[in-house]
């Protein structure tokens, strides 16, 4: 389970802030999402009922909760669930095994790395770094309590 520390303690109405802010970004997305108190658990649509492409098209569930474990700063933990991309990397590497078994080895061994690294670990890490920005960000406009700075009032010249 990843986290983003917060710098201040939040208070539960900004910790509900923070998870709802997050819930509209995934409802956005296309995610079906269900609270429960400080936790928020989310699904993806497959693949093929997205209207629209994104960074966590990759992710199929996951949970988000706001929480402090026994003397730690309080922090949004969240886990993201990547079955389909997971279980898409075993059918390709099963294919490329079966496929390839006359394959001189170091050529298979190259051909389950490439699957493995740019089809299964790259777009995990960048759903990951993505979300991880989302929850940050949500953290950050709640607890600051400023997206943008205040306007200056100008006065009239004389």
């Amino acid at each position: 389970m990843r986290s983003v520390t917060l710098r201040t303690e939040p208070t539960v109405r900004q910790a509900d802030a923070i998870l709802a802010r997050l819930e509209r970004a995934l409802v956005v997305r296309g995610a079906s999402v269900e609270r429960q108190g400080l936790v928020l658990r989310f699904r993806m649509p497959p693949l093929w009922r997205r209207q629209q492409s994104s960074a966590l098209m990759t992710v199929t569930t996951g949970r988000v909760k706001v929480s402090a474990g026994a003397g730690e700063r309080w922090q949004v933990r969240y886990d993201l669930d990547f079955t389909i991309l997971r279980a898409l990397a075993f059918v390709l590497t099963a294919a490329v095994v079966v496929g390839g078994f006359g394959w001189p080895r170091l050529l298979l061994a190259q051909a389950l790395a490439l699957i493995w690294g740019l089809l299964y670990l790259a777009p995990k890490i960048f759903a990951n770094r993505r979300f991880d920005r989302l929850v940050r960000d949500s953290a950050v406009e709640i607890l600051e309590r400023r997206t943008t700075p205040r306007s200056v009032q100008q006065q009239p010249q004389q």
